[in-house]
């Protein structure tokens, strides 16, 4: 009787088993296959799996929920639940991950997997994240390769080759000093409208990773690709913290733990990409060249401190420099 009951009531009220289910929006502005849609993936898999169909991830990509900087601002209004940004861009909210956009921080992809794994760098991390209240929660580091120039005009062998040239930069004021060291003009562009503006000429060159360039076709309107390796992307995976807070303790676990997993699957594959990459686009008609860093790193040193200083960040380059050999 008491079973019929509670069903009777569940009828009446609209309650059901799945009352308790969970539905998660992912998004990120890579293609389908990208290093961000494969931790994304990986991330579903493991948070569906794990709690037994009592989550479900659907993973939008390609900016199908906007742009990045649209996306956070999305995280934090709750219409979008897991995302990944790039620091610079994510720097619009948190204005202290402006100094990853300082030119070679990281002086290789061992260097950067030292920093994304010392407890005390994601310590710290976490913590600036929450100082801002605005009820996101980082939750792990995902890693986009690292970026090199790629132009209409031509290969870049020295910062001479940037004066006046007309780049695009990710959307924060660091950047913009960055480029302008280099003497390039910088010029802040949502990434989905990259390559149109290369096409057309509004830009003369963008800098990315070389799976990216690959990935979205960059290089069909910008084939003079240099191999600048001039800054180590690091992005990191957030959740609503509402969200997260609404599910039973169990599958905060999971969704927690996945996102460390996926984490280190993301960043796993993408030094597989980036490392396919060149030879594919050499295939496919891209000049790759790789010109002397040393003048660029010159001109960049007095740089990282003094952005620093500005942020309140000298701390966490500290933290990033006490990994280096």
């Amino acid at each position: 009787m008491i079973r019929i009951a509670a069903a009777i009531a569940a009828l009446l009220f609209g309650f059901s088993v799945s009352a308790q289910d969970f539905t998660l929006r992912a998004g990120h502005d890579q293609p389908v296959g990208s290093m961000y849609d494969e931790g994304h993936q990986m991330f579903k898999k493991l948070v569906e799996e794990r709690s037994k169909g009592r989550i479900r991830v659907n993973v939008f990509p390609a900016a199908q929920l906007g742009a990045e900087v649209a996306m956070v601002e999305g995280l934090r209004l709750g219409t979008i639940d897991v995302i990944c940004a790039n620091a610079p861009n994510a720097a619009a909210f948190i204005p202290e991950l402006g100094l990853f956009s300082v030119a070679y921080l990281f002086k290789d992809i061992q260097h950067f997997e030292r920093v994304v794994n010392d407890p005390k760098f994601v310590q710290r991390m976490e913590s600036l994240v929450a100082s801002k209240n605005l009820g996101i929660r980082l939750v792990g580091f995902y890693a986009a390769g690292v970026r090199n120039v790629y132009s209409r005009k031509g290969s870049v062998a020295s910062p001479d080759d940037l004066k006046g040239v007309k780049i695009r930069v990710q959307n924060n004021p660091i950047e913009v000093k960055v480029w302008r060291t280099f003497g390039a003009i910088p010029t802040p562009m949502n990434f989905g409208e990259v390559y149109q503006a290369l096409q057309s000429g509004v830009l003369d060159a963008a800098e990315n990773g070389l799976a990216v360039i690959e990935s979205n076709k960059h290089f069909e309107a910008a084939k003079y690709v240099s191999q600048t390796e001039h800054q180590r992307n690091l992005s990191a995976l957030y959740v609503n913290e509402k969200k997260l807070a609404s599910m039973p303790k169990d599958l905060q676990e999971i969704v927690l733990q996945a996102a460390k997993e996926a984490s280190v699957h993301e960043r796993k594959k993408d030094a597989e990409l980036v490392a396919a990459a060149a030879d594919r686009l050499k295939s496919r008609g891209a000049v790759l060249t790789s010109p002397d860093k040393a003048r660029f790193i010159q001109l960049i040193a007095p740089i990282q401190d003094e952005v620093a200083r500005e942020l309140k960040a000298t701390e966490l380059l500290q933290l990033v420099r006490s990994h280096q050999m």
